[in-house]
């Protein structure tokens, strides 16, 4: 089978690139927050990063993998990879935006899934906690998490022109096997990178035993990459990502559902055009534009009954978008840095069965432009950041009335280094939601009720964006030389508080005999989401350490009571050594999490938990193994049968636990 799949797909994994000496996850390099790079601990804004060092250690067949370990964050979803999807303090679907080399995934079908990519792929992942619509518009109330893959000079070693990277691996907890490999160049002014993966894996095993059904799949993912340095600071770029999928699974695929079973095709392609313009010792342009596609289709034939339906989900996002830095002083006034620009994108989506217009995934279509501008301006020990955003929105719907609304979304942070070690922040940013096109749009069947009746979706064009208002504090704390030469301490704590108006909810009419029941989209909840959340990273060069910790609580404050979704309080703790010498790499992680009990009613608690991982990579420095890696790691050590709250929030629990002790093994060589 491994050998199977190394002829017939290729994929990457870049050389091991060892940090040095003291730097922790909080030193990378991220523009998420601000849209230009900063020292991820250095920003006024409470963003993670996860490292190419990282993903090359946790070996990641999803984004649950890396996303678990973060203060307020965890992912939605069955142990299916294709089917998880991202929640930033209590709120997921597409109330997180979601990018990828700056290409926008708006896909959103009911239960299907949302993110479609090998995680192998990845060079680092930004995840922005909080409201972030000064910058990337609808959608982000929960945050931002922007994924970015990698590039050729992340492949190439110190005066390569050309190389290449085959790689294998398995891992036991669903019998998966898959193989890689890629090739990058660089030739002048030019560079590029072309890599295709394969993975083939059986029904997952939880950690009672049980394999959780309907779980395997086969899947391909391929990147592609060039690159031009014209000249004087002006690159341009051209790439093309996709992501296929067979697999047998409920046609709500993220449920433990067994009576409604399809066979699913799933494509995912993306095509994006970057231009970069930043001539050196220029102020006025620190540029970049990306005009991008991408589509997301579905196809679903049932299985369970057998008869013969087939079912198809097609979404197609074009976009673009254009910014610039210009940094300029103004005296007294201090020393600014201007970014402004425009983001433009256009939806369509439509849904058929059996070849006939599907109504409850409309054919419908949006349009949305956005305006922003925001002044980081130095003044001293202080940095005053001012910004705001207008977006537009319309939206219509084949033989529905269409829509158009706008939004302005405003920020002010202030930051205080007050000493070389301590900088406080305060800050307040408001986001907004435009209503989804199903949501507004939806007719047909919801799901029957007894034989002859149904409920019924019914549409409702006059909803409103969901809105947030987030007031937050929090210290950045930076430390040199504390218990060893160079070694590097950083930390972050912060406070927050977000009030949200509009919230949109499904409203269901419970049926009675002999009378059809109705399910609406409707804004009927005021919420609030407050809570702490720390992270720390310590690295001497030899040793290294992260730690997180987040504390959340939800209330609706429309009804009373908690709200659904609110992770429960956990920290996470990783330790490594690293034997220099030998590129050796040795360590492991604990995550403990605590009994979530505050839920909305009908309901149980979910039970806490806690999880080992042990890990282990050689990278040979020297010798006749230079350019070969192993990689061996063993997730949930003790084989604990354990739940994540985010699918465990029904009147009963699931059928199943999520994934048991789970040993893997990767295998590249580099020539």
């Amino acid at each position: 089978m491994l050998s199977a799949v190394l002829l017939s797909a290729s994929a990457l994994t870049a050389v091991a690139q060892e940090g040095p000496v003291g730097v922790t996850p909080l030193d990378a390099v991220t523009a998420t927050a601000t849209r230009t790079p900063e020292v991820a601990g250095d920003v006024a804004a409470p963003v993670s990063v996860v490292t190419r060092e990282e993903i090359e250690r946790r070996q990641p067949q999803n984004l649950n993998d890396l996303l678990r370990d973060m203060p307020g964050v965890e992912a939605d979803g069955l142990p299916r990879n294709s089917v998880m999807q991202p929640q930033i303090r209590g709120l997921g679907d597409d109330r997180v935006v979601v990018r990828v080399d700056g290409v926008r995934q708006n896909f959103s079908s009911g239960h299907r899934g949302r993110l479609f990519l090998d995680p192998l792929l990845l060079r680092q992942v930004d995840v922005l906690r909080g409201p972030g619509s000064l910058l990337y518009g609808s959608g982000a109330l929960g945050g931002v998490i922007s994924l970015r893959t990698v590039d050729a000079a992340d492949l190439l070693r110190p005066g390569e022109a050309v190389t290449g990277i085959v790689s294998g691996g398995y891992q036991s907890a669903n019998d998966q096997l898959y193989g890689s490999l890629t090739s990058a160049f660089r030739s002048g002014a030019l560079d590029g990178l072309a890599s295709v993966t394969g993975r083939a894996g059986k029904n997952y095993r939880d950690g009672a035993g049980n394999r959780i059904p309907f779980s395997a799949a086969d899947s391909v993912a391929g990147l592609a990459k060039l690159g031009w340095t014209v000249g004087d600071g002006f690159r341009l770029g051209l790439s093309a990502l996709g992501f296929g999928e067979n697999a047998t699974l409920p046609s709500s695929a993220n449920t433990t559902s067994t009576s409604n079973i399809v066979k699913r095709r799933l494509r995912q392609q993306q095509l994006a055009l970057s231009a970069e313009y930043a001539p050196e010792g220029s102020p006025w342009f620190d540029a970049r534009a990306v005009a991008y596609y991408a589509d997301v289709g579905i196809d679903e034939r049932r299985v369970v009954p057998n008869d013969g339906r087939f079912d198809s989900t097609d979404y197609t996002t074009l976009g673009l978008d254009l910014q610039n830095t210009t940094r300029f002083a103004l005296g007294a006034f201090g020393r600014h840095a201007l970014t402004y620009g425009l983001d433009i994108f256009h939806d369509a989506q439509e849904g058929r069965r059996n070849n006939v217009l599907r109504p409850e995934f409309p054919k419908a279509d949006q349009t949305i432009l956005g305006l922003y501008l925001q002044d980081a301006i130095s003044l001293g020990a202080f940095t005053l950041t001012l910004g705001a955003r207008f977006d537009r929105y319309e939206q219509s719907a084949d033989g529905q009335s269409g829509r158009s609304d706008s939004r302005v979304s405003p920020k002010a942070s202030l930051a205080w280094q007050v000493t070389e070690w301590l900088a406080p922040y305060v800050a307040y940013t408001e986001a907004f939601r435009a209503p989804g096109l199903t949501e507004l749009y939806a007719t047909g069947v919801h799901f029957p009720v007894f034989p002859g009746f149904f409920n019924f979706f019914v549409p409702n064009p006059d909803l409103r964006p969901e809105t947030a208002k987030n007031k937050e504090v929090g210290v950045n704390l930076r430390f040199r030389d504390v218990f060893a030469p160079r070694d590097s301490l950083r930390a972050r704590l912060s406070a927050f508080q977000t009030d949200f108006d509009d919230f949109i909810e499904l409203v269901v009419t419970q049926p009675s005999p002999f009378v059809n029941g109705t399910t609406q989209a409707r804004n009927v909840t005021r919420a609030r989401i407050r809570g702490v959340e720390f992270e720390a990273g310590y690295d001497t060069g030899r040793w290294f350490a992260t730690l997180g910790a987040s504390a959340l609580e939800g209330e609706n404050r429309s009804e009373g009571g908690p709200l659904a979704n609110i992770p429960a309080q956990k920290a996470s703790l990783t330790l490594g050594y690293r034997v220099l010498e030998t590129g050796l790499v040795l360590g492991g992680r604990v995550l403990a999490v605590a009994t979530q009990d505050d839920k909305p009613q009908p309901s149980y608690p979910t039970s806490g938990y806690g999880i080992v991982d042990l890990f282990a990579s050689w990278a040979p420095v020297d010798g006749p193994l230079v350019g070969w890696r192993l990689d061996l790691a063993v997730d949930n050590l003790f084989d604990h049968a354990y739940r994540r709250l985010s699918w465990d929030g029904g009147a009963t629990p699931p059928a199943f636990y999520d994934v048991g002790r789970n040993v893997k093994i990767a295998l590249r060589t580099q020539f």
